[in-house]
């Protein structure tokens, strides 16, 4: 039997999203055995969330994560990111917001960053890439670099780079940002990524103006050009992509 789908569960489910009827789920999946919660999850994350409307998607994922996150955090994140990537589901939805209040508690830091960790990539958007870290309680400018540094978009660089003039006054830290950039680029197996890598690593070099960041970079920039790269995504986008 497929791990991930059962007739039987997946009809009982269907019809609990029909009525819309989410206390009826909570005690549903509650009353499933070990194995047949974890397919009810796949079922939910696959299958039933795929095509509801943005208001019960994010009304489900509340509920659900509230009640069981270790069972549902990475379910709904990941179910959301499809739907993000796609435009079926916004950031600026009510919904959204609602969730984003419901998580605020400490308690559930943990919760907001394995969020984080997944709708980062699927953001093309700056400012909505920067909200979404306002909205996830993730203020400090050195956490935000930790997960801006997995992330190998352009907007993720960008975001990087104005996250980073938060802390322009201690330049022993942007040069160690600096150096595990190139760290990773050279540890990249995909060209595209590692000369990103590497081209952000030069522009920060340069902008931050960081002598102690020593290597043979092929991107070359001009003043002109850095008096405008941390507000102008075009900008950015244009110098770090031109070599």
């Amino acid at each position: 039997m497929d791990r991930h789908y059962h007739p039987l569960v997946y009809a009982r489910l269907r019809a609990l999203f029909g009525s819309e009827d989410w206390e009826g789920l909570q005690a549903y999946l509650d009353s499933l055995s070990n194995a047949h919660f974890r397919t009810a999850g796949y079922i939910i994350g696959e299958r039933l969330l795929e095509d509801v409307s943005p208001q019960v998607f994010w009304e489900v994922a509340r509920r659900l994560i509230l009640w069981q996150p270790k069972a549902f955090v990475v379910t709904m994140a990941k179910a959301a990111a499809v739907r993000l990537k796609t435009g079926s589901l916004s950031l600026c939805d009510d919904g959204f917001s609602a969730l984003a209040y419901s998580l605020k508690d400490v308690s559930h830091a943990l919760d907001r960053e394995k969020l984080l960790a997944v709708w980062l990539p699927v953001v093309s958007d700056y400012e909505a890439m920067e909200a979404l870290f306002d909205s996830l309680g993730i203020a400090d400018p050195r956490r935000r670099v930790d997960f801006l540094m997995h992330s190998d978009s352009l907007t993720a660089a960008f975001v990087l780079l104005r996250t980073l003039r938060y802390e322009e006054h201690d330049r022993d830290y942007l040069t160690s940002v600096c150096r595990s950039l190139i760290r990773r680029a050279t540890a990249e197996s995909d060209s595209r990524s590692r000369g990103l890598g590497f081209n952000v690593a030069s522009l920060l070099r340069s902008f931050f103006d960081l002598p102690d960041v020593r290597g043979t970079f092929s991107l070359a920039t001009e003043a002109y050009e850095l008096s405008r790269i941390d507000t102008d995504f075009d900008v950015f986008c244009r110098v770090v992509t031109k070599v």
